[in-house]
């Protein structure tokens, strides 16, 4: 059973271009944000002139800070975390700052060594993508981490001055390539990461996805395991990495807070493309603050597939009758003979979730829970996941995939999955016909298939609950996969 502490806790990140406040909804392990407001206070923009913060930032991070704190008192956020990265690290009145914040705060500041920051930055990727096997690459303003990934494991790493802040700005882009190639080549265990993923962090890599969802016109506006291969990768970066910020202005997929920085990102990732060769490009909505936490946790809650955490604990908040989920899992898995592990997966989800909209005019509850979980901020599921188990539970309210409100999933799925999702939101259709979602009912009866017919076996005491709704979902099922729909009583 997944972890059950509904503690909220929180997590501050002074960095070098802002200063942010996320706080996590419980449970931890589900990494579900419920707050996040950041402040680009800019206190590293004149590290590399002065060697210190910039004064008009360590005010506005003070003010900030004082805010956060008082705003994670009245949410009951416990722990509250703070962290400092590269500005701080590297500046000459870092210490100065660290001692300002805790006499007017009342706040303990962790400042982060480069070490620190990289691990902490690969763990918040393995905390969202368990599976993860390649480079984790977490861009802030004042320094790239680099991280090799593999078996849940973060191996060798480095931190390097090459956040936008730190880039050289005088000379030209040949300056700026010799100066980032110098330093990537410094880390002879990149080239051996050759054709493995490169795990994108941070907010201006971020904004490249961005970019590339609006010019590709993707459906689906989640950045979180958004993957493109890597030569689609390096002609946006090499693109983008051209262009000044001003010329940059028309661009509404990217924040105006990104458009300074962009075109410096995207010069860094280009590069590092150019070296590491990775056969594609994963972008991932957790870092360094979802790492932190995750170190936190214990061993046991590190194991749990954060989907499952936050699945199971949508249907203990949300549905009408929680555990229903688990049953009609167990009650589909006879219509699914050779699905894979992942499918597998995938279907429990759909069970699990197969009840959000319940409170939802019954018009609306197809469209309603299509988007509840296709937005969803889960972890540990690429985009096909995610729109089947939406799609699916489309088809539970609505009868089929087919209909407007659910065409981002389809345009996203190929013929087989969309079949799957029928097949699957059709099964958990009849499984509500027959018990109503009620714990219990449901185990009163079982599919059970062959070539050429499905049995729907209901045990002598349940038989009174055949009816109009239930048999005509029974042959719609077995329509759809082609098959004659028999009844049996059990003995």
């Amino acid at each position: 059973m997944p972890s059950t502490s509904r503690k909220k806790v929180g997590v501050i990140d002074i960095g070098s271009n802002s200063v942010r406040l996320v706080i996590y909804a419980p449970p931890v392990r589900a990494m579900l944000p419920m707050f996040n407001e950041k402040v680009l206070c800019g206190l590293g923009r004149d590290l590399h002139r002065t060697g210190k913060l910039r004064p008009k930032g360590v005010g506005q991070a003070l003010d900030t800070l004082k805010r956060f704190v008082a705003l994670a008192e009245k949410m009951n956020v416990d722990p509250l975390h703070c962290v400092a990265t590269a500005a701080v690290r590297d500046a000459k009145d870092g210490l100065e700052f660290v001692a300002s914040v805790q006499q007017t705060c009342g706040l303990e500041i962790s400042v982060l060594s480069g070490a620190d920051e990289a691990q902490f930055s690969a763990h918040g990727v393995l905390a969202g993508i368990p599976a993860a096997d390649g480079l984790v690459g977490d861009l802030g303003g004042g320094s790239l981490e680099l991280v090799s990934v593999r078996d849940s494991k973060a191996g060798n790493m480095s931190t390097l001055p090459l956040g936008p802040q730190r880039l050289p700005t005088s000379g030209n882009a040949s300056v700026r390539k010799e100066y980032v190639d110098e330093q990537l080549n410094r880390l002879e265990w990149l080239r051996a990461l050759k054709g493995k993923d490169l795990l994108a962090v941070g907010g201006a890599w971020r904004a490249i996805a961005r970019v590339h969802m609006a010019q590709n016109q993707y459906p689906l506006q989640v950045i979180h395991q958004y993957t493109i291969g890597r030569h689609d990768a390096e002609s946006i970066c090499q693109v983008l990495s051209d262009q000044s910020a001003e010329s940059l202005r028309e661009l509404k997929s990217a924040s105006r807070q990104r458009l300074e920085t962009l075109p410096s990102a995207a010069f860094v990732m280009h590069r590092l493309l150019r070296l590491v060769k990775p056969s594609r490009v994963v972008f991932c909505a957790h870092g360094l603050r979802e790492g932190l936490l995750f170190d936190r946790l214990p061993k046991s809650s590190q194991n749990e597939d954060p989907l499952a955490v936050a699945y199971y604990d949508m249907e203990k908040r949300e549905s009408r009758f929680p555990g229903f989920g688990a049953e009609l899992s167990e009650w589909t898995t006879p219509l699914f003979p050779d699905e894979s592990v992942m499918q597998a997966r995938l279907r429990r989800a759909s069970c699990y979730l197969s009840d959000v909209a319940w409170r939802v005019h019954s018009d609306y509850r197809h469209g309603q829970a299509f988007r509840r979980i296709i937005r969803a901020p889960f972890a540990a599921i690429d985009h096909p996941g995610r729109a089947q188990i939406a799609l699916s539970v489309y088809s539970r309210y609505f009868g089929s995939p087919e209909g407007r409100a659910a065409r981002s999933a389809r345009e996203i799925l190929d013929e087989k999955a969309i079949d799957r999702s029928h097949v699957l939101g059709l099964a958990m259709r009849l499984g509500y016909a027959i018990a109503g979602g009620t714990p219990g009912l449901l185990t009163d009866s079982r599919l059970i298939m062959d070539k050429r017919s499905i049995v729907l076996s209901i045990s002598p005491s349940a038989e009174r609950l055949r009816g109009g709704a239930l048999n005509r979902r029974f042959e719609s099922l077995a329509k759809v996969l082609g098959k004659k729909a028999d009844f049996a009583i059990s003995s």
